[in-house]
């Protein structure tokens, strides 16, 4: 069982790196059609081979002070009752956590 746990996480280290490696690709190549998207004054982009990408705006929202500092008020009761254990535990999820070897980083 002890071979098969070490072979499986050194195949899971190795797709922990490259999904690393994929991401910063993914958002320099994000940022270059973004600017060529703006260069040409387009919006969005459709390829019959690749699929097609559009620019998203999203609004940034103010909803005053009283509503700003309601939010605040609730995050710090939240971390209370949590620090407390102030809190009814519905279920559970399960999941398998990884966490590199140090000399990675």
């Amino acid at each position: 069982m002890s071979e098969d746990l070490e072979m499986l996480l050194k195949e899971l280290e190795k797709i922990k790196a490259d999904q690393q490696a994929l991401k910063d690709l993914e958002v320099e190549c994000k940022a270059d059609i973004k600017q060529l998207l703006n260069d040409n004054g387009l919006n969005d982009y459709k390829s019959e081979l690749y699929g097609s990408i559009s620019l998203q705006k999203r609004a940034q929202k103010y909803y005053g002070e009283e509503i700003e500092a309601m939010e605040d008020q609730l995050k710090i009761s939240k971390k209370l009752a949590d620090d407390l254990g102030d809190y009814e535990i519905k279920g559970y999820s399960e999941t398998i956590t990884y966490r590199a070897p140090k000399e990675l980083f």
